[in-house]
């Protein structure tokens, strides 16, 4: 996923649901594709849109969207090459304290370290709504109650990682109860980490 599409996630929970799923799958060609759907609140997609192309960007024109009165469902498909996923990483560290822990990382031919940060405590920039003192701050916990923030990680092969891989050992997942952005419990690692074998090159090497 484009990891600027990452931070408003991370950052956007406001006083309406916010549930989004997110798969990232590395192809034997090196070739990331992610899927991800986001399920918002009519109040805080309405929102969203008068904050121009920063907000526009959690549910972009080309996405799949499908609206109602209490909510939109946007659902969007991006691929990257493995390399270029590490360049934006990099790129990321420097803009945002909060990525300083995001790592990308080609460990051979055939694996990759991903590791994401899940650090709330150490959001800069938080707005006024997310502070305990606003009045409206109950009432804005409250709207996620139930909410979830879904990442999962899927290749040939999940070597190791601190999610919850599947049975198959080719998916690993974590979720994340979205109050845990605006109400740490402490209970969430610092990141999230997956080593990923995304090909098998075989005795002679890639």
């Amino acid at each position: 996923m484009r990891l600027h599409r990452l931070a408003l996630i991370l950052m956007l929970p406001l006083a309406a649901c916010l549930d989004v799923e997110s798969e990232v799958t590395i192809g034997e060609d090196e070739i990331i594709t992610a899927d991800t759907t986001m399920v918002l609140g009519r109040q805080l997609f309405d929102m969203m849109q008068m904050m121009g192309e920063q907000g526009a960007g959690l549910c972009p024109p080309d996405s799949e969207k499908v609206e109602t009165p209490e909510s939109v469902s946007c659902r969007t498909t991006e691929t990257m090459t493995i390399d270029d996923a590490m360049k934006e990483a990099e790129k990321a560290k420097t803009e945002d304290p909060f990525f300083g822990e995001m790592e990308f990382v080609r460990l051979d031919d055939e694996r990759m370290k991903i590791s994401l940060p899940l650090d709330f405590e150490n959001i800069e920039g938080k707005p006024d709504e997310l502070d305990a003192s606003n009045p409206m701050f109950g009432m804005i916990t409250g709207g996620l109650e139930g909410s979830e923030i879904v990442m999962r990680f899927r290749a040939l092969e999940v070597e190791s990682s601190n999610g919850t891989i599947s049975a198959d050992g080719t998916t690993v997942e974590l979720v994340i109860p979205t109050l845990e952005i605006i109400q740490p419990s402490g209970t969430l690692p610092k990141t999230f980490e997956a080593v990923l074998k995304y090909r098998d090159c075989g005795f002679f090497g890639c």
